[in-house]
């Protein structure tokens, strides 16, 4: 295996994706730890310094990236280096028929090298303020600053009832889903488990989140009753706990 395969499959876990069908990995995976993650992205970093820079002459129209970017989100699937170098030189055979249809797929299978592309999006993603992952970093330079927040990973507590637990999934319940249309192989799989996966979040369910979390950060339990990956709800509860530090924060000042 060349160095470009070997640094492709280690990013592909690192962002919790399997290297063979692009579909996210178990919230309960070992690659979802963090000294995994981290082990990995120093693995990935120290084979990239190994990797001759030869993309100098690769000319891909902005667009066609941008297009390209834009068909992975519609899919729920991250646009990392190794997924754009394949769907331009069709070396792999996407799940997603409407990728694989699509006018850009192999656009440039007869111009550019895999090798080339891979150095290429790299460096493509980075100078556009995309992680090594493929996910936007926001405007201000700070990656998602929400995430610092250590609730979910202190010790695990609840003191939530059982009545209140069974009101919570109940209330859960009455909310329903709305995203039922066009879904993906990978959302379909997903929700086999967390039938509520990849539903936007709604204010009322937020609210629902923020407030018990006064009593509880057991996201085993949370997952249970928001029918949701455990990812899923520390991400949004992270966010919440966040903006209102700031809003609390704020209040104080005036």
């Amino acid at each position: 295996m060349d160095l470009h395969k070997t640094i492709a499959v280690l990013e592909a876990l690192a962002s919790g994706c399997s290297p063979t069908t692009g579909e996210m990995v178990p919230d309960e995976s070992v690659l979802s730890e963090r000294d995994v993650i981290r082990a990995l992205q120093v693995a990935i970093d120290r084979l990239k310094e190994e990797v001759p820079k030869n993309y100098s002459d690769v000319e891909i129209d902005e667009e066609d990236i941008e297009a390209a970017i834009q068909l992975f989100r519609e899919h729920q699937m991250s646009p990392t280096c190794n997924r754009l170098a394949s769907f331009f030189l069709a070396t792999r055979t996407f799940k997603n028929e409407s990728i694989t249809s699509n006018e850009l797929y192999g656009k440039y299978k007869d111009t550019y090298q895999k090798g080339q592309l891979l150095d290429f999006f790299t460096t493509y993603l980075v100078n556009n303020e995309y992680s090594k992952h493929g996910k936007k970093i926001t405007q201000s330079g700070k990656n998602e600053p929400w995430k610092a927040i250590d609730f979910f990973d202190k010790e695990t507590f609840n003191n939530l009832s059982e009545e209140a637990i069974r009101q919570l999934k109940e209330k859960i319940n009455e909310l329903g889903v709305t995203k039922t249309d066009d879904l993906s192989d990978s959302v379909q799989r997903a929700r086999i488990n967390y039938p509520r996966a990849y539903e936007p979040w709604t204010d009322t369910e937020k609210k629902f989140l923020y407030e018990v979390l006064r009593n509880t950060n057991d996201l085993e339990l949370l997952s249970e009753c928001f029918q949701r990956g455990r990812r899923a709800i520390k991400s949004c509860g992270q966010k919440l706990i966040y903006e209102n530090q700031n809003l609390n924060d704020g209040q104080k000042s005036n």
